[in-house]
């Protein structure tokens, strides 16, 4: 699930800056709006509206970060988890019989 997260906002990040790349690169008729802005105004709207679509991407790629440590932090709890099982058992075999396997039975 964390890869397909990653990979889900990749690709979210990707096109909306591939959109904002050729938004840029295309002239713009909105010069009305882009007016007080300057002759570049339109590229400064563009490039403040890829910023803000660009932070949901940022988050949900942050989210499969932690998904994916959450995942390994559990792996090796379990893994401590067991090597502490067999050292009691080790050390303290009256209060922690051993288990004979299957297949010596």
């Amino acid at each position: 699930m964390a890869a397909f997260l990653k990979v889900v906002s990749g690709v979210y990040f990707a096109s909306v800056w591939f959109a904002f790349f050729l938004t840029v690169s295309t002239p713009s008729p909105l010069t009305s709006i882009s007016a007080p802005l300057g002759p570049n105004g339109s590229g400064i709207i563009a490039f403040a509206i890829a910023i803000g679509l660009s932070i949901p991407a940022v988050a949900l790629f942050a989210f499969g970060q932690v998904v994916g440590d959450v995942r390994i932090m559990r792996n090796h709890v379990r893994m401590q988890s067991d090597h502490l099982q067999a050292m009691r058992a080790y050390y303290e075999p009256e209060r922690h019989p051993r288990v004979r396997p299957l297949s010596c039975l």
